[in-house]
């Protein structure tokens, strides 16, 4: 249960921009009070992108006609070095005034695959996402059908009390794409799921997840994701608890 004031949960957060890493931190902020005792935070720079980026700085054309710059693979560089440092200021900060201990790390890799393949190690996994609208969402839980043997319902509840926003909670046993299907229609400002009994668990899962929901997403259970079978990149480690 995720019971305030209680226990010593290890925290991962991710994020490919330091525009989601915000957005994850500002939940983060609220979540200091369940436990936390070790916040990781983890810069993933996207691969993908950087074998799309153009070697030098060119025009884009799109559909419309209008012409516009693509980033050079230099200019992405430059990007993801400065994001990277404020991520990790901020997350810095946040840990010396909620007085927890932290690591960072920053690696390319895929910003979502790589990032649940690092989660094993931790106890809960927050994927940075900047959310579609201005105003505060729900805080949405996607929570087993008594709401009290994964600790989902508890904290979706407590963690919009703390946002001063409402909650909505959907059942596990809802089938995964009407589940998707629910949170593309809502303006969610978080959604808190659990990978050791819910329906999202694999890569793939948590990012149609994330572009349904298009906001943070905190993954209880992160030990239960399933790890990389290919996974050559050093990844942050809990701190030693001394």
């Amino acid at each position: 249960m995720a019971a305030r004031g209680t226990g010593h949960k290890r925290i991962l957060v991710g994020a490919g921009s330091f525009a989601d890493a915000r957005a994850a931190l500002a939940i983060l902020d609220r979540l200091a009070g369940f436990g936390i005792s070790d916040i990781g935070g983890l810069f993933l720079e996207d691969r993908g992108m950087m074998e799309a980026a153009a070697p030098r700085m060119s025009a884009l054309v799109s559909p419309r006609g209008a012409i516009r710059g693509m980033p050079s693979r230099q200019g992405l560089r430059l990007m993801w070095q400065s994001d990277a440092r404020a991520f990790r200021e901020q997350l810095m900060q946040l840990a010396a005034r909620r007085r927890l201990r932290w690591s960072f790390e920053r690696l390319p890799g895929d910003p979502v695959a790589d990032l649940c393949g690092a989660a094993q190690s931790w106890d809960w996994l927050l994927i940075g996402h900047l959310p579609s609208g201005r105003q505060s969402g729900k805080v949405v839980g996607v929570a087993h059908e008594d709401g009290g043997q994964d600790g989902v319902a508890e904290l979706t509840a407590a963690l919009a009390q703390s946002l001063r926003s409402g909650a909505e909670l959907i059942p596990d046993t809802t089938p995964e794409v009407d589940i998707l299907s629910r949170l593309g229609r809502l303006h969610a400002a978080a959604v808190v799921i659990d990978a050791a009994t819910g329906p999202f668990r694999s890569p793939a899962q948590i990012r149609a997840l994330l572009g349904a929901a298009r906001c943070p997403v905190l993954v209880l259970g992160a030990g239960r994701l399933p790890g990389l079978v290919e996974h050559s990149t050093q990844i942050p480690n809990p701190p030693d608890p001394g």
